[in-house]
């Protein structure tokens, strides 16, 4: 079953390729419309997925020469996609090149003119992949180390998410409003976390002006405030930090367009699961999670689904992701690996398989998507004196997964729509 969950995941990220690849360009109507009214199209496209927007962008039937604009891609790939610029940026701490794209792409949508169309390509890991603080005078590195506390502090995602747009001068709508002078935004999302769409990458071009400001209250809350460089430490604590700006309601300016969620991971894969002749079943309420929370709730309910269905092989999909607070001595994994080594402690001798990947195909700080486990994987860590505790402990569980062969190896995917979670019992 471990084989089998794995091609599972495979054919999920190629339907959501195909999808992405097929919706994208038809995001053009008012891009069209400008073009016919003489304008240009500002391209500015950021996060995990920007590079395969951006490609599938250009197959629409549109002028090169009337197109100009940013691609925000992944470290290591920064390979030219002609007519648009390429600044490949960090993540998920934000680096020289990300201060250098969100510096571009500010420039470029104060430069769109009133007859121009600006079409944004959002996806997740936008938030570290385009940023720039609010205090012009903090460095990459004092920005990186606050970074490292927020992301690792555990908090929510729509908390941390409030804390980064409050901050940058490219979040919470900034964007946009650089933008202001354009005819005409569009923004087409590849939606990675819960809640609003307009969240995605911490929101750069959607209005959050009528959000509560509760920033010194959530950094209180996350641990972070004394990880903040002092300067702008100091604002946040006197109430200085200048409020969101707000945005035209959505309609002939603005207007919203989703290719790509979470949904689709889970429809993707459930498809395959059901091809295979498993009964499945989809947990919508395992998301922000604990991890050791997560697992019991799922395999609680697998164990259901398998009463419920004598003699049958069962599944239960959830999607999202979970929360993994880091120790100081955190060593190498991610969420999905921690997620399937707490699982293997719980399911040993049982015939139970559990895959758990993220679908940019990064997990955490490994260079593995996540990771499928069963009941014999304990056994094996046993026989080759393998640390399980002290792996969970440490959040390190790719050394020891990988030695194992139960470590799934994508690389970067082109796309980011959260975690995919199955687990099945063989009846």
């Amino acid at each position: 079953m471990r084989q089998q969950l794995r091609g599972v995941w495979h054919e999920t990220l190629r339907a959501l390729d195909e999808r992405l690849r097929r919706w994208t360009p038809r995001c053009r109507g008012d891009a069209e419309r400008r073009l016919a009214a003489g304008g240009d199209v500002v391209l500015v496209a950021f996060g995990k997925a920007a590079r395969t927007m951006a490609t599938a962008w250009l197959t629409a039937p549109l002028p090169r020469e009337r197109q100009r604009g940013l691609v925000v891609t992944a470290t290591g790939d920064a390979a030219p996609l002609p007519p648009f610029e390429v600044v490949a940026a960090g993540h998920p701490l934000p680096d020289d090149g990300s201060f250098a794209a969100a510096a571009r792409a500010l420039a470029l949508c104060h430069g769109a003119t009133a007859r121009d169309h600006v079409q944004f390509l959002v996806s997740g890991g936008g938030s570290a992949m385009l940023e720039l603080p609010l205090d012009p005078t903090i460095t990459v590195a004092e920005w990186r180390h606050f970074y490292r506390a927020l992301v690792g502090s555990g908090a929510p995602i729509d908390h941390v998410n409030r804390i980064r747009r409050r901050l940058s001068a490219v979040k919470g709508g900034r964007l946009a409003a650089a933008a202001a002078r354009a005819a005409s935004q569009t923004t087409v999302v590849v939606r990675d976390v819960p809640g609003p769409v307009a969240d995605v990458a911490s929101g750069p071009t959607g209005d959050f002006a009528d959000e509560p400001d509760r920033l010194l209250q959530d950094l209180r809350d996350a641990g972070c405030l004394a990880a903040l460089p002092a300067a702008l430490r100091g604002r946040v604590e006197r109430g200085e930090v200048p409020p969101l700006p707000a945005l035209p309601e959505p309609g002939s300016r603005l207007a919203w367009i989703t290719v790509l969620d979470e949904g689709d991971l889970r429809r993707a894969a459930m498809a395959r699961l059901h091809a295979l002749g498993l009964a499945c079943d989809a947990v919508e309420d395992a998301d922000d999670l604990p991890c050791e929370a997560a697992a019991t709730r799922l395999l609680r309910r697998l164990d259901g689904l398998h009463r419920a269905n004598p003699g049958r092989a069962v599944a239960v999909v959830a999607t999202g992701e979970l929360s993994v607070p880091l120790p100081a001595d955190a060593g190498t994994g991610g969420r999905n690996q921690q997620f399937v080594l707490q699982c293997a402690t719980r399911i040993d001798g049982r015939p139970i398989t559990v895959l758990s990947c993220g679908s940019d195909g990064i997990d955490g700080n490994s260079p593995a998507a996540g990771a499928v486990a069963d009941g014999s994987t304990l056994a094996r860590a046993r026989a080759l004196g393998l640390d399980v505790p002290g792996a969970l402990r440490r959040c390190d569980a790719f050394p020891l997964l990988h030695a194992l062969g139960d470590t799934v190896v994508t690389g970067p995917t082109g796309t980011n729509v959260r975690d995919l979670r199955v687990l099945v019992h063989a009846g």
